[in-house]
């Protein structure tokens, strides 16, 4: 395929509440069986494991954050812009910092 029929589909062009919500609730299951798959690992002793499950959820968390931060834009009042975006950046510091 060349031309225009490969044309990929920018992240741009998502609105927030798809992101935020579809995004976000798979993001949600992907987490919580990250965080019973890396504390199954620790409680048998699998260490490296453990911090690999630990590391695939911050990775997963991050790569929705930037989803979302990059159509933040897409809403019609701007000031759920900074709200999704502090949000998001809250999430990613409480994630890291308490599982």
């Amino acid at each position: 395929m060349h031309g225009g029929a490969a044309e990929r589909r920018s992240v741009r062009d998502l609105r927030l509440w798809q992101a935020w919500w579809l995004g976000g609730a798979a993001l949600a299951a992907l987490t919580a069986g990250l965080v019973w798959a890396a504390e199954r690992a620790y409680g048998g002793g699998q260490v490296a494991l453990g911090d690999l499950a630990t590391a695939a959820r911050i990775l997963l968390y991050g790569v929705w954050l930037h989803t979302v931060w990059r159509c933040s834009r897409n809403v019609k009042r701007p000031l759920w812009t900074y709200v999704a975006r502090a949000s998001a950046v809250l999430g990613l510091v409480a994630s890291a910092v308490l599982y």
